[in-house]
């Protein structure tokens, strides 16, 4: 049975991590509101948390990938993953949280990048940009599960479904010890010198391909916009729906069962849209990429605008549901756009910098937001937030700029 295809297993991660993760995150921000009592700054500093570590890491872990092991990297991330989880949902104190976050960073930075470009070496570039999308369907429909098991743990004990991915990410580490092959990775030929001046050669060399490349800085100056933007919504938002307005229980149904359920809705949603990009979307076409995000881009700012300054408990929650299939798309669908710009031997370094873009973002805007939701209150950080992605849309229009490098 093991080890599976690369795509076979490429496609099973993906569900598992899309099962994992919303097991998690279904409970994650109420398990931070109403079991730790966190106020917003501190919901704020728990994602900087993650962010710093992301930022600190990322480059490191891609060289890592790049110089080493794709694979060892996956494996590590997803151990370190499930630690992190495991220790953030032991213990509801504010800095025991926070460290887990911190822990989560630099696991998420060992998967972020290697996986996508793993893949790239295993089956080609241009199926995986299409495996990218079906993969994140898949995510999706592995969503799904997973937030139905933390709707029914939850109501129990919100914390349950912390804890359960936490182990469950562990357990997914020693499969994929197993279940991934490393048939086409080639280390970067750096000469016979160390492996620290390997990996230093390795990002040297990865740094003159983005300097080059006008799509790839133009991509980085994006991950900071939505870097900035996203840190600011994602840790505010469950916080604004219960205590901004007068939260619904119909059947006397618990918060963490509503919230399962509209996010449950928009994973459903995900799996629509993303099979909708997949069936119009040339990945190999850098323009009708841009034009795809730009369109994304303007919704995700209107769509948060309203569910922010919305005075109807309704109006906002359907916002915050249409706000994940749109959010969902972009990740793909800019990693296909990075690999076409990409040589394969730096590939997990490219992409681990542009995550560290990103990771930048959310720590400069992050505490940033907090401080807003401190003294004026949760609604206009949060629409501050959303304006943040204007410059976003400026850049997703220089299409000039990607037709020439094309051309050229």
């Amino acid at each position: 049975m093991l080890p599976l295809p690369p795509a076979t297993m490429y496609l099973a991660s993906s569900f598992v991590w899309g099962f994992l993760f919303w097991m998690m995150a279904t409970v994650s921000m109420i398990y931070q509101i109403e079991m730790a009592n966190l106020t917003p700054l501190e919901l704020i500093l728990v994602g900087t948390a993650l962010e710093v570590s992301a930022f600190l890491f990322e480059i490191p872990t891609g060289l890592l990938a790049d110089t080493v092991s794709r694979r060892l990297s996956v494996v590590v991330g997803y151990f370190v993953t499930g630690i992190a989880f495991v220790l953030a949902a032991s213990f509801p104190v504010f800095w025991v949280i926070a460290l887990g976050s911190f822990i989560w960073g630099i696991g998420w930075t060992f998967i972020s990048g290697a996986h996508q470009a793993w893949l790239a070496d295993e089956v080609g570039v241009s199926e995986a940009g299409t495996l990218y999308l079906r993969g994140q369907k898949l995510s999706s429909y592995g969503s799904f599960l997973g937030i139905g098991i933390a709707m029914l743990l939850g109501s129990y004990q919100v914390n349950y479904p912390y804890l359960l991915a936490g182990y469950l990410f562990i357990a997914w580490g020693c499969f994929a010890w197993f279940g991934m092959t490393e048939n086409n990775f080639k280390p970067m030929d750096t000469g016979e010198v160390s492996s620290f001046r390997k990996m230093g050669k390795t990002f040297s060399a990865g740094m003159l391909i983005i300097r080059g490349s006008p799509a790839l800085l133009l991509l980085l100056a994006v991950g900071v916009v939505f870097g900035t933007f996203s840190e600011g919504y994602d840790r505010l938002a469950t916080a604004h729906l219960l205590r901004s307005f007068e939260f619904p229980s119909p059947y006397g149904l618990e918060p963490v069962v509503l919230i399962g359920l509209f996010t449950a809705t928009g994973s459903f949603l995900s799996i629509a849209l993303v099979d909708l990009v997949e069936k119009k979307v040339d990945v190999d076409d850098s323009r009708q990429i841009a034009n795809v995000l730009t369109v994304l881009t303007i919704l995700i700012l209107s769509s948060v605008i309203v569910f922010a300054l919305s005075g109807y408990v309704w109006l906002a929650i359907t916002m915050s549901i249409l706000l994940m299939p749109i959010r969902r798309v972009v990740e793909p669908l800019t990693t296909a756009w990075m690999n076409q710009h990409t040589a394969a031997d730096v590939r997990a370094t490219v992409l681990s910098i542009h995550s560290q873009s990103d990771a930048l973002g959310q720590m400069g805007g992050g505490p940033v937001v907090g401080v807003l939701a401190r003294e004026f209150g949760i609604r206009p950080a949060l629409t501050i937030s959303a304006m943040l992605l204007f410059p976003a849309i400026w850049l997703y229009r220089r299409r000039d700029v990607h037709i020439k490098e094309q051309e050229e």
